[in-house]
């Protein structure tokens, strides 16, 4: 055999050993799906979809692989023209997504966090692949058709901008609406606020807390527990020589004043008098009392300063005239004999200007409150008669 002849078989030889077969698969390698489906591969038949990488990243590409590793242990995911199928072969779940079933999760999925992405893979799923995916108990939420998804569901996905845009919406709503629908609306946020501070509060009540904590609790909830006033003044960094004014007053929905003492529920109310078989108040409610009848003359004799200092500090127009007072303070249910709870109420209305509200008066308000807040919620029809 010639030289020349040896060549070009040498060539022939080498041309025929870099042919490779055809290959209906990429490797994931792209870092945008993380280290966990770095080498994943994923396949195709048919034609090849044009928007596959050679990286691996098509839309919703690490989304699908992550929930089908989830879902199976082994499983291949398989890009088709048409089909939508899943199989088990050999203990593998061969996955068939067709570009069409793609195309329709992919025009959901625009601009959508992840978890709404993995929503739009369960939903479509859920009906492509029923008998391995179940539908998605959560509902998706999609941007621009709140009427069909407005539900409590949807308010943690709700972004920025949907928040705006309801917080632009509903006052406009609102207003559209009847005197009556508003205020169910307004009726039926409140109901489970007070609900939940209802179960708070009856299971403070027998616990030892200090004053100091009871004046805490009492301060940041007084708002919801007593309906009829509008804001709480803490702190009255006020003074005029020697004259004291109380740390916590209440402003009513008529821009009048109450001033507030609290004590702690276990504070003994009544004490027995039993040279004359009659109840009269315990030493440490009457020195409550005393002290707030002191705030009260105070903000009465001061008025001119108070009202201005309320006006510059809180911008509140107050009629200070001569305040209220409201001592908290004990629990009724200790009582143990009607002639206690006739001598409390004839000593409370012996107090000129001054309540006297025990804690558990102060709960069967409030659940008073959300039982009617309750009975007016419901549908006119439904009603009691």
């Amino acid at each position: 055999m010639s030289t020349s002849k040896k060549k070009t078989k040498k060539r022939a030889v080498k041309s025929k050993s870099i042919r490779r077969p055809h290959k209906n698969y990429v490797k994931v390698t792209s870092p945008s799906y993380g280290k966990a489906l770095r080498g994943t591969s994923i396949y195709w038949e048919g034609r090849r979809p044009s928007r596959l990488k050679n990286d691996g990243r098509i839309n919703l590409g690490k989304n699908i692989l992550e929930m089908l590793g989830a879902h199976f242990d082994r499983f291949r995911w398989i890009i088709t023209e048409e089909t939508n199928s899943i199989k088990i072969e050999r203990g593998i779940a061969r996955v068939r997504t067709s570009q069409q079933l793609l195309s329709k999760m992919g025009s959901e999925q625009f601009d959508r966090n992840r978890d709404i992405k993995n929503d739009i893979i369960r939903k479509f799923f859920s009906v492509y692949f029923a008998e391995f995916f179940k539908e998605a108990a959560t509902p998706v939420y999609v941007p621009g058709t709140i009427s069909k998804t407005l539900s409590p569901g949807i308010i943690p996905r709700l972004s920025s901008q949907d928040k705006e845009a309801l917080n632009a919406f509903l006052p406009d709503y609102i207003s559209s609406e009847s005197l009556g629908t508003v205020n169910k609306l307004k009726a039926k946020a409140q109901i489970e606020t007070l609900k939940g501070l209802a179960i708070d509060l009856a299971k403070e009540i027998p616990r030892e807390h200090p004053e100091s904590w009871w004046q805490s609790y009492v301060k940041s909830n007084i708002l919801l527990l007593q309906q009829g006033y509008i804001t709480a003044i803490e702190k009255l960094n006020t003074a005029i020589g020697d004259t004291r004014f109380p740390d916590f007053l209440l402003v009513t929905h008529d821009n009048y004043l109450d001033v507030m003492e609290i004590k702690k529920p276990n504070t003994q109310i009544l004490r027995p008098d039993s040279s004359r078989g009659n109840y009269y108040f315990d030493s440490e409610v009457s020195k409550a009392v005393i002290q707030t009848e002191n705030y009260i003359d105070n903000i009465s004799k001061q008025q001119d300063t108070m009202r201005a200092y309320l006006k510059d500090k809180h911008g509140l127009e107050i009629r200070a005239v001569r305040p209220r007072g409201i001592v908290l303070a004990g629990d009724s249910r200790t009582f143990t004999t009607p002639k206690e709870r006739v001598d409390f109420r004839l000593l409370s209305q012996g107090i000129k200007n001054i309540t006297i509200v025990t804690y558990d008066e102060l709960l069967t308000r409030l659940q008073n409150y959300i039982a009617v807040l309750e009975e007016f919620s419901k549908p006119s029809k439904t009603r009691s008669r």
